[in-house]
């Protein structure tokens, strides 16, 4: 149903509203900046434009003139400074007058001008600001733009809440000790309606884009008011809309409230017959503007991440709710080590669901409940789930197939802190034991044979700190823990964990990362924060400490197929966007490049290194010949949707709904973290690479926006 997403802002777009025709629209950020953009694609048509240099004046509201050639934004003080409107000349590009509170009047003999509400008090917060404090007197002003002449027309005494109609035809007031809600036409200055409302403060008043229906709502209630302005009637209804900027439509048949949500925009359908929510939008960011179409076909929606979408809502039903539940969305919660499986569980079932990264079907067993810890084998035929009561260990290919058992000593309260699975399947668990207290005593290894049955092959319980980091290499055959600093290795002969000790050893520290295959690890010391590498197998130092302070490190599996060398360390220095690449055996520098993410990780066969957020793929074969030397920035990275290769080129477009799962599964580190975001694949078997990106354009779409490039240069002349 999304129309378009449109991208022009770095930050909160605070403002959206379509023109008269409804062909354009203006949308402005917080730092006053506004586009005028195409409605039917969401292309911007002119702008960036600059509205105000003062940084104390944040866009609130925005509407159009009768013939489209001028845009007011009304601009709400953060300090001392009077609130203003500015008047915007499309064509001139250039401010025209400034005001107050505001409207463009679209009918009468004042037709093109601007009415304007001239307060006695500076402009204030309605919803916070106490009764006995608001001003109780307003002066209502018409101006014209030509001559920035402005007449006054009449005053108003006692109101606690007014809104001009978007055709600029009536001034609505509220009146909390009255209890009413008054019209005022402009054209005469007289009272034209006069509302009863329930007792309460009034919070906001409202109007439908075609100046046909009134809403009101109440700070303290969760009631609304909604008055249909031709017949007068009146319906109430409880709905929360006290701290939000809701807007109202006309229907033939019912009237409907668009309230933004965190992070949604609701749809509620108000009649006689009671209040029903018929749409909520796809959770995707948090909603800070909203403008319903005159027919409410279409609904325009600025958000605070600096998009602006449209969705189409022709064929929303009105009975029937479509609702689009974020809580049964999937989470990815461990990746197989191949990467050809993955977990996932979403957040109103307890129970894992295993999927082919291929087909994205279902395999393995459905019955599996999630626990603390989920860690596949190194073959992808066994998962293991972990609790702190049991361990339970399926057979992926036949799920039938499954053993169960409690790893923890009788009495003793546990914290599991990390697991593997070793080459052989067999299952290395390290966890904190606890007092009565949950205070932490001490340290558990164990490793179960786990092929025909559960058998404890080794345990042993080990003196750590209060809050130690205990981290096995990913094949399961080392484990080192920081604090005291002890390290020990699989003895395959004994089918024991044996304490080695590590040359250097103190300088074992922060960012302890192993290698993909688990045989080499990498750390920066706490003692003079350079990266030292060790062979997990000996303990012995591989080649010279590199000197440089860093923030993320990631090590590669051998390499002995590449010109490069045997193995390579990727660092990030600290507080820049460098990434420097070092033989771990020789300590020479390959490469140094500019990349604006953070963590970093190489891909199991080392042939490639992945940086995320933003997601960045670097061949390593070529960096030999294309960064022997460092090479020099390039504007950072924008929010606008493209992943981009080693030399900064574009290489695909990701729609918005769809870019919070473009994350880095953290491979070749100690875990796989949670990745929050939806499951999606992406299918590149059309993909278009360079200058071929012009096969994909649609050429009556094309067309089509051509010709609407050619009416808005005679709507400009």
């Amino acid at each position: 149903m999304i129309v378009f997403v449109a991208e022009h802002y770095n930050n909160c777009v605070s403002c959206i509203v379509l023109s008269p025709d409804e062909k354009t629209f203006a949308s402005i950020s917080d730092s006053a900046t506004m586009y005028i953009c195409d409605s039917e694609t969401g292309h911007c048509i002119s702008g960036p434009f600059n509205l105000r240099n003062q940084s104390s004046m944040l866009p609130k509201d925005a509407c159009f003139s009768p013939d489209g050639k001028y845009i007011l934004v009304r601009c709400h003080s953060y300090d001392s400074s009077p609130s203003c409107a500015v008047v915007w000349n499309i064509e001139k590009e250039e401010e025209e007058i400034e005001g107050f509170d505001f409207v463009f009047i679209h009918c009468g003999h004042n037709e093109g001008r601007i009415a304007s509400m001239d307060r006695i008090h500076d402009d204030y917060d309605e919803s916070t600001v106490a009764p006995e404090e608001r001003p109780t007197c307003i002066w209502v002003k018409l101006w014209d733009i030509g001559n920035r002449i402005s007449d006054r027309l009449f005053m108003i005494m006692g109101m606690n809440v007014a809104r001009f109609s978007p055709n600029g035809k009536y001034l609505a007031v509220a009146r909390q000790f009255e209890s009413v809600v008054e019209l005022w036409n402009l054209e005469d200055g007289t009272i034209t309606h006069r509302f009863s409302c329930p007792r309460g403060d009034p919070s906001s008043l409202r109007f439908s884009p075609t100046s046909d229906c009134l809403m009101a709502a109440f700070i303290m209630s969760c009631d609304i008011c909604l008055w249909r302005l031709d017949t007068q009637e009146m319906v109430c209804s409880n709905l929360d809309v006290r701290w939000t900027s809701p807007a109202v439509i006309h229907l033939p048949y019912t009237i409907r409230v668009f309230v933004p949500r965190d992070h949604t925009v609701e749809i509620w359908e108000v009649s006689r017959t009671g209040l029903n929510m018929v749409f909520e939008t796809e959770p995707l960011t948090t909603e800070s503007s909203i403008c319903p179409s005159g027919n409410g076909h279409r609904l325009l929606m600025g958000s605070e991440d600096g998009t602006v979408r449209m969705w189409n809502l022709e064929d929303l039903g009105s009975n029937q709710p479509v609702i689009q539940d974020d809580m049964d969305i999937p989470y990815i919660i461990a990746f197989s080590s191949s990467g050809k499986i993955v977990a996932t569980i979403s957040q109103q079932s307890t129970y894992i669901e295993l999927r082919d990264m291929a087909t994205w079907e279902l395999v393995g067993p459905r019955d599996v409940e999630y626990g603390s810890e989920v860690i596949f084998s190194a073959d992808d035929n066994r998962i293991a789930v972990l609790s702190e009561s049991l361990a339970t260990i399926w057979d992926i290919n036949h799920p039938e197939n499954r053993l169960s058992f409690d790893p923890w000593p009788e009495g003793r309260s546990v914290r599991i802190r990390q697991a593997a699975f070793q080459t052989c399947n067999d299952l290395v668990i390290c966890a904190q034991l606890k007092d009565n207290d949950s205070h932490v005593i001490s340290g558990l290894l164990q490793v179960w044979k786990v092929k025909d049955h559960s058998q404890c092959m080794f345990s042993l319980v080990i003196d750590i700190g209060l809050s130690p980091l205990i981290l096995p290499a990913p094949d399961g055959l080392t484990i080192i823990i920081e604090s005291p600093t002890l390290c020990y290795s699989w003895n395959h002969n004994t089918a024991q964990f044996d304490r080695i000790h590590f040359a250097d050893e103190a300088h074992l520290g922060p960012l302890m990362v192993y290698s993909p295959d688990g045989k080499l690890c990498a750390c920066r010391s706490w003692k003079d924060n350079n990266v030292r590498v060790w062979d997990t197998r000996t303990g012995q130092l591989c080649g010279k400490p590199i000197t440089m302070s860093v923030n993320t490190i990631a090590l590669s599996p051998a390499l002995n197929d590449q010109s490069l060398g045997d193995q390579l360390i990727a660092l990030r220095r600290d507080n820049t966007d460098i990434i420097t690449l070092f033989d771990v055996h020789t300590g020479n520098m390959y490469a140094q490049f500019w990349d604006p993410g953070w963590e970093m990780a190489f891909i199991q066969d080392g042939t490639k290194l992945m940086s995320y957020d933003p997601i960045r793929i670097y061949d390593i074969a070529d960096f030999a010949a294309k960064h022997q030397n460092a090479t020099q920035p390039v504007p950072r990275y924008t929010r606008d949707g493209w992943m981009v290769g080693q030399d900064n080129e574009l290489l695909f477009w990701a729609p918005f709904e769809h870019r919070r799962v473009l994350y880095l599964p953290h491979v070749g580190l100690p875990r796989v973290e949670i990745i929050l975001g939806r499951l999606m694949k992406v299918d590149l078997s059309n993909f278009k690479f360079g200058t071929e990106w012009t096969e994909c354009i649609d050429q009556e779409w094309l067309k089509e926006l051509n010709e609407r490039g050619k009416w808005v240069g005679k709507l400009h002349g």
